[in-house]
Order: structure tokens, then C-alpha cells, then sequence
């Protein structure tokens, strides 16, 4: 197996020469386990391979995967909770993340999970995911708004 970059897309070359063109890589448990089962899919969603273990690919190989999964990733990380107001439909969350500050809206508590530990992942109404990796990290009035809510 063979990756190439062809401008935002890759193309993989198969042993038997078989190419597929225009792929995005895809992780399969980007919060769980971000180092194993990447898909390699179409613009239509349909899979040409499944990697299991990223690390048994080459360094080029994977140094080419991981930039396209860097491009592709957004999963901003929550720094401090600065305020969370409820709304009509829901609640709205003013943070601080590692890309700076936001406001995003939940439309219910499920949209809260725990990763396991103090891990929590958020999902906004427009799917986009916040992760807090370590809830006892925050300081102590991101901690408290939070405690209804893990």
C-alpha cells in the first residue's frame, strides 16, 4: 500500500496497482483511541481500507497521514467554562478553548458524554465536538459550573 497527497485528497496505490483516487482519512474513534482504525473513504463515504495500527506504517507514510488527519481533525479543546446560560431550546456554552474564546449551544444534557475518568466530550447543536481532557485541570469556577453536568 502505497499513500500519496493529491492536493487536499490521497491517493492510495494498492500492492496489485489498484489506485483510488480524491480519499479522506477518517477516524473511527478520533476521542478513544485516535492512534488505531483510520478508514481511508470516497466522496461518497464508501471505505477503501481500514488501517488498524498507524504505527505500522512507514515514517513518510505516516507522517503524509497524519497531516491529512491534522487538516481534517477539529475537535477544539476546552480550556475554561465561562459561562453556561440556558436558552430556549437548550443551553449556551461561552468557553475558552485552545483556538480561543466561543459560544456554542446544547440542546440537551446527553450532549454531554464522559470519555471515562474526568474526560468529557461536548456536541454542540452543529456537531461540532469540545473536549475537556482532564475536568479536575480546569480551575475551580470551570469546575464548579460544571458539576451538574458529570
Amino acid at each position: 500500500m502505497t499513500l500519496l497527497a493529491t492536493g487536499p485528497y490521497l491517493t492510495l496505490i494498492e500492492a496489485d496497482g489498484v489506485r483510488h483516487e480524491k480519499l479522506r482519512p477518517v477516524r473511527l474513534f478520533p476521542l478513544t483511541d485516535p492512534q488505531h482504525w483510520v478508514a481511508l473513504v470516497d466522496e461518497n463515504g464508501r471505505e477503501a481500507v481500514c488501517i488498524e495500527d498507524l504505527s505500522t506504517l512507514d515514517a513518510s507514510q505516516r507522517t503524509l497521514l497524519d497531516a491529512a488527519l491534522a487538516r481534517r481533525d477539529f475537535v477544539p479543546v476546552i480550556r475554561r467554562v465561562i459561562a453556561i446560560k440556558r436558552a430556549t431550546e437548550g443551553h449556551d456554552w461561552h468557553v475558552e478553548t485552545d483556538r480561543g474564546q466561543t459560544v456554542f449551544r446544547i440542546e440537551t444534557d446527553e450532549s454531554i458524554q464522559s470519555l471515562g475518568g474526568t474526560r468529557l466530550v461536548i456536541i454542540d447543536k452543529a456537531g461540532t465536538r469540545y473536549l475537556i481532557p482532564d475536568v479536575a485541570s480546569l480551575d475551580r469556577e470551570s469546575r464548579r459550573k460544571l458539576e451538574r453536568y458529570y
